[in-house]
This record gives C-alpha cells, structure tokens and sequence, in this order.
C-alpha cells in the first residue's frame, strides 16, 4: 500500500494506536512478548509528512526502531528465518558471521530454543526475533516442548545485556516475541506473574483509525469527486462508525468491492452488506417478497385460528421490514435485524405455529427458520452452545450453533422460544443482535442479524403468582382484548425490568410485543375442524380409507375436544389425538381391506379411551 498516502494536513489529530505505546514502553524492561488478536491487519504509521498504513510485522518495526533496535528477524514455518524488508539487508553479512542462517526453518523444541536463545543473548547488535504464526510451530513442536518452555523463562528472567560501548541507545535486552492465536498456547506458569514477559492483545481499530483509513481510501470511489468536502466527510464517518468491530483490511476489501461494483462513498452500506453477507442478492427488495407479504394475511390466518389481532400486528411489522424503516427512529437502524417480534399469551394459542408461518411467508419454506428452545438454556454453561466453547474446551473449533445458523443463512427467521426461560447471561447476548445486529462467537467468528426476522415467544403474564384468585391466572379468557393486551404488556415489561432486571433488553423490544388471545368457542371450532380435516386427510393418504364423520359423530366429538379451553389449540390436539386417531388407528389396524369407514357416534368409556361406533 505504499502508493496510496496522504498529506499530513488531513491527519493532524493522528494519534498511533496504543499498543505501539505499550511496546515501546516494554521495550525497557522487559525481553519477551506475547501478541495475540488483531494481528493481521494493517496499522498507520507517522512518516512525518505522509501516513501510511503498513502491515502488523512493519508495525512493530516502526517501535523497534524508534527504540534504538536496529535489526528484526521474523521466522515462520513456511519461509524460516528472515531479516525484515525494511531493514538494512547488508547485515545479512554481519548475521552470517555470527553464526545465524537465514532461510532455515527450525521446528523441534531445542531448535526453537537455540535460535531464541542465540538472539537474546547477542549483545554486539540490537536485534529482535519474531515467532511469526508461534501457535502452529509451538503444535508442530512435537516432544520436549516443557524443555523449551523453562528455556523460554530463563531467557525472559535473564538480566540485560552487556552492549559493547555502554550503548544505552537501544533496549537493554533483544526481545523474543511469539505472535500467538492465544496466549493459552503457551502454559499458564509461563505467561503469569512473570516480569519479564508481557501479554498484548492487540485490539481492532478505533474510530479515529477506521475515519483516517476511510479518509485514506474514499478518493478512490466513484463519486468522490462530484461531493462536497462536507459530504465527503459525513460518509467518510458514517461507514467508519458502521465498521465498528471490524479490521481496516475489512474496510480495504469493501472499497475494493464497492469499486468494482461501481458503488459509490455515499451508498457504501450496500457494498458493506454484500461483504459481510457474502452476496448481494437481497430478497427483502425482490418483487417476489412483497407480493407474499401482500397475500400474508390470507397464508397467515388460514395456519392460524382465532387470532386476528395477532395476525394483524404481525402483518404491520412485516411491511415495517419489507419497507426497511424497522427502527427508523434509530442512529443505528441499517445494522438491526429486519424485524423483532414477541409473542406473548397463553399456551397452545398459536404463537409457535405464527412464527413457522411467518417463515413460509417470507421464505417460501418453514424450515427458513432456526428454532431455539430457551428451556434447553437456562444454565449458563449453555452459552457455550449459542457462541462456542471457549478456547481450549472440546468442540471449540465448531464455533457456535447461533452464529454458524445465521453464518449460514442470514436471510430467515429466528425463533428464540420462551424466552425468559433462558439464562440471565444469554439474554445479554440479545442486547447486542437486537441493537448492533451481531454476534460473535468463540472463535472471533461474527454472525451478522441485519437481513435477519427475530422472534421471541414467551408465556409470561398468563399465570400472576396469587392463587388465592382466579387460581393464579393473570389473564382470563372473559378478558377483553384491550383488557387482555395491557396486562401482558404490562408484565412483559415488568418481568425483564424486575425479575431478570435488563430493562436495556425490554427496551431493545420496544412497540413489537404481540399479544395473543385465549381461544374462545366460536375459534375453538375452527381449530377443531381444521385438526379433524387434517387427521382425515393422512388416513387417506396413508391407508387409502375415507373416513366419514356423521353430524351426530362429529358433534360429539367436538365437545368432548373443546370443553378445556384454558389449555389452547394444543389441549384441543391432544384430545382429538385421545378421543379420534387413537380408537381410530385400532379399527384401521384390525380392519382389512377398507375403502370408507362411517363413524356414527362416540361413546366415552370409564376405563378405556373412547369408543367409536361406525358401520
């Protein structure tokens, strides 16, 4: 990247990231380094007239030298040992002469710890050794590697050179540092308490980092050049801001993507969602996606009985979502999921069954959405489930079962069911897909929600804990809908303020909480029609029987399935399971050669399930 600088008037608030500081400052007392995180990246550098952003190895060198180094081997297990290309190549002389060869790759632990030793203890040239991708060599290391380790604490507890001259113009100890994955490659009595050893986590860039590296990069955009300064300003920090959490080479591969996309500063978002999404298809702008939301209602209210409030809410938010103002009122609306939805009431009124058909309506198929069960959550071992096992643990390097989904799929739909069953500590995670659209996992693996639907079912509210009263209900089925929608409203907000205390995430929900009705007689006979015709039409499929309910049959039927209601369109199911497929599966099993099968009457029996009579 050396062609592209900037005139130092564009930086004059520059300021290097603070790990260069920290370096520099362990320099003078310390003889090994550990670096691990944002590694790969590039860095900006103060050249006095010009910055410009180098890679992580030309990073390091910039502190070395200020600090009186005058040499920086690096040695990888492809390439071995090597003089850095910005030092001065003719002490490879000078290097040969004392005795160190270049181009060999060492790779046993003696080996490891002869050319750590050798550099640490050359007194005559201020020189550093980096271990360049250390993790690898360290697994690759084989046996003895406890010898290189107490070889490696000796070196870092050693006292400082003895430079000839009393040259106190460079560190008083040649560093040995080892770019890790983790500092956990390297045991922990080494890495603890240990003076003369430093950890740096190198972290991603600020917001200062990412606007100069943007300010750096934008002239190269198409319309560039037709913007004012301060357009070109505000869009400049507008996608800084939006890359917050990611690396400047992120931002690199984005401008070079929105150029060859012929995508411009001011709509540089959109080449931003093609790279974290991996496409630029985008199915929330098709066609094909608003005409299914146009005919929603009518896909909705058929899969779902006796919810027409719910269906109607649903539907608005919908539209909200194909129309991309979700959380319009926001700074940050372009990062949120599409869309949020939480659906609260009673159970088995159909708020499972709204969510799959919301996914056959966005998506063609229900298997668009990813199902999690929070009940399966509620110990906070779990999280390592969602995001990873931490490093180390089994299983690590799958990363996590939330993150890889929405990796996979980022177009779907996500149902987070019976959400307050899940641990305090998970729910945290919600704060940050529900305000940033993100989450990253174990690995450092970031999943992205933005072209994501998330849904959340819950039950709180129904039951109020007084069971001197209505047995405890919150909410009765005499309740009116207005009635109805406030008390769960009210003890949705209550619960994540009070109970769970994170008020931040009950903020997060904000106007999307979707109340369910109990299921009343007049939508429990659609229900129970529905279930029938459903179970009719498998024996025929199945069997090749057609089963034929008499108005006295299926009336009796009926109220012996709907007399509970409390215990929704899933109690209605599961009577219909008792009272018909059941005593049905025991004619068809012992009856042959069936074509109609005509069930007149349903007797109750004391011991036994129902009996069907039929001719």
């Amino acid at each position: 990247m050396d062609d592209q600088q900037q005139d130092a008037s564009a930086f004059l608030d520059f300021a290097a990231p603070a790990w260069f500081s920290e370096l520099a400052t362990g320099l003078s007392i310390r003889s090994q380094f550990i670096l691990t995180g944002n590694v790969r990246d590039v860095y900006p550098l103060n050249r006095g007239t010009e910055i410009e952003f180098a890679p992580f190895e030309s990073a390091v060198w910039n502190v070395l030298e200020a600090s009186g180094c005058t040499l920086l081997l690096i040695h990888d297990p492809v390439d071995g040992l090597r003089i850095h290309d910005e030092c001065d190549q003719r002490f490879k002389e000078v290097l040969d002469d004392l005795g160190f060869e270049l181009g060999r790759v060492v790779s046993t632990p003696r080996e490891i710890a002869a050319l750590a030793t050798k550099v640490a203890t050359e007194a005559r040239v201020p020189m550093a050794l980096m271990f360049d991708y250390g993790s690898m060599m360290l697994r690759q290391a084989g046996d003895e590697l406890d010898k290189l380790y107490v070889a490696l604490d000796k070196l870092s507890r050693a006292p400082a050179l003895a430079r000839p001259d009393q040259d106190w113009q460079c560190p008083p100890r040649n560093p040995v540092m080892w770019v890790l994955d983790r500092v956990g490659d390297m045991p922990e009595w080494l890495t603890t308490r240990n003076p003369g050893l430093r950890d740096m986590s190198i972290g991603n860039p600020d917001l200062s980092d990412r606007i100069s590296f943007m300010t750096f990069l934008a002239s190269g955009l198409s319309d560039y050049d037709g913007l004012s300064f301060d357009k070109q300003s505000k869009f400049v920090e507008q996608f800084a801001v939006g890359c917050e959490g990611m690396m400047l080479m992120d931002m690199l591969s984005i401008v070079d993507l929105a150029r060859a996309e012929q995508i411009g500063l001011a709509d540089l978002a959109e080449a931003q969602r093609h790279y974290i999404l991996g496409t630029n298809r985008n199915p929330w702008t098709s066609p094909v996606m608003r005409q299914r939301v146009t005919d929603s209602k009518e896909v909705l209210e058929r899969r779902v009985k006796g919810q027409p409030r719910a269906i109607e809410r649903t539907y608005d938010i919908l539209v909200r979502s194909i129309m991309g103002l979700s959380g319009a009122q926001t700074t940050n609306r372009g990062s949120r999921p599409r869309g949020i939805l939480f659906f609260v009431g009673p159970s088995g009124v159909g708020k499972t069954e709204l969510a799959k058909s919301v996914a056959e309506v966005m998506f063609g198929d229900e298997t668009a959405m990813n199902r999690f069960d929070m009940s399966e959550f509620m110990n906070e071992e779990a999280i390592g489930r969602l995001i990873g096992p931490p490093a180390g643990a089994p299983g690590h390097e799958n990363g996590g079962e939330l993150v890889n989904a929405v990796r996979a799929r980022p177009f779907g739909v996500f149902l987070f069911d019976e959400i307050e069953k899940g641990h305090p500590r998970i729910l945290d995670m919600f704060l940050q897909i529900l305000d940033d659209g993100r989450l990253s996992d174990s690995r450092g693996e970031t999943g992205y929600f933005s072209e994501a639907l998330i849904i959340f079912t819950s039950n709180v509210g129904v039951v109020g804990g007084d069971k001197s009263a209505n047995s405890g209900q919150n909410v009765l089925p005499s309740d009116t809908d207005a009635v109805l929608e406030e008390k769960l409203t009210r003890a949705v907000a209550d619960h994540f303020r009070y109970n769970l205390k994170r008020p931040e995430l009950m903020n997060r929900l904000g106007q999307n909480i979707v109340p369910f009705q109990f299921i009343n007689t007049r939508s429990s006979g659609v229900i129970f029609d529905a279930v029938v015709m459903r179970v009719l039409n498998a024996v025929r499929e199945e069997h090749g029987v057609d089963v034929i309910l008499t108005p006295g049959a299926k009336d009796d039927l009926e109220a012996a399935c709907t007399f509970e209601l409390l215990d929704g369109g899933r109690g209605i199911g599961n009577r219909i399971e008792s009272n018909l497929i059941n005593p049905l599966s025991r004619l068809l099993f012992t009856k042959k050669n069936l074509e109609t099968l005509t069930i007149t009457g349903v007797e109750a029996q004391e011991a036994a399930e129902t009996k069907l009579i039929y001719k």
